[in-house]
């Protein structure tokens, strides 16, 4: 149920490695009978038949204080449209007291870039751990919780689209697709001078530092918009946990024309985000 980049789940792949490696764990390979493999094999069926209340039951207890419920849980692929179809072991290596299976699967989701589910074949690493006497599953680099509003905003013929709102522990990411339907090339920082305004009175300012894959790269360094041209990425905002109804309103900007002789900004919303 994981919907970041290749190189996004490799860093993660990679930094969970390390952390074992770190921790003096030496790998030892784990057969498809083996319960840890049967364990993540079960999650896997349960996510794949959108069983999500199933699946939630087999994570971890820190898994489960995460998401806090099923609802959470399961809002990760509704927003994303995100399907698991066939699906089958690539390899199971035991860590010592994690054992990581990576399983090869046949997925679908929807690319806010075309606007239409893309399919794709992927290898996504599980992590099982023993707790209380049961084999509990772990994944990694996961929001707690996903709306899709697809909200849009419009100045100057340039139009802002949120896709897709994720909520992590201590940020919120919004991943969103800028376009220029005007007739006049557009200079865009989406990183600026970005603002998301909480509903509660609070301006946020967007995150805007090099910390990838943490910041998009092209939100980063801005781009220019040719006519009929579009960005899409994500911008990320510090925001601490909350499970409760959330209006937002996202100013993104500064964009400017050219031949222009100041900057604008691109208002979406409020756009509402109730409690699941």
């Amino acid at each position: 149920m994981i919907r970041r980049s290749a190189g996004a789940r490799k860093i993660a792949a990679l930094s969970a490695a390390s952390a074992l490696a770190l921790a003096g764990a030496s790998p030892a390979p784990v057969h498809n009978f083996d319960p840890p493999v049967v364990a993540v094999t079960q999650y896997v069926d349960a996510l794949a038949s959108g069983d999500y209340g199933r699946a939630f039951a087999m994570l971890t207890a820190a898994q489960q204080q995460y998401f806090g419920n099923p609802r959470n849980f399961a809002s990760n692929a509704a927003a994303s449209q995100y399907k698991i179809g066939k699906f089958s072991l690539d390899s199971a290596l035991s860590h010592g007291s994690i054992v990581e299976v990576v399983v090869h699967e046949e997925v679908s989701f929807y690319d806010i870039a075309t606007h239409q589910p893309v399919k794709a074949a992927i290898r996504e690493p599980y992590f099982a751990l023993r707790e209380n006497g049961q084999w509990r599953v772990k994944q990694l680099y996961q929001p707690w919780k996903s709306y899709a509003p697809n909200a849009s905003g419009e100045a100057e013929g340039v139009s802002v689209t949120v896709a897709r709102v994720e909520f992590f522990s201590q940020r919120v990411r919004l991943d969103c697709a800028i376009r220029n339907d005007g007739t006049k090339a557009v200079q865009v920082l989406p990183l600026g001078t970005t603002q998301l305004d909480d509903g509660h009175g609070a301006k946020i300012h967007a995150i805007n530092e090099a910390q990838f894959p943490l910041n998009d790269v092209g939100f980063f360094e801005g781009f220019r918009l040719e006519p009929g041209r579009q960005a899409v990425g994500f911008i990320n905002f510090p925001l601490a946990r909350r499970d409760a109804p959330l209006r937002f309103t996202l100013a993104l900007g500064p964009a400017i024309q050219d031949g222009a002789d100041r900057t604008f900004d691109v208002v979406v919303g409020p756009f509402d985000l109730p409690k699941l």
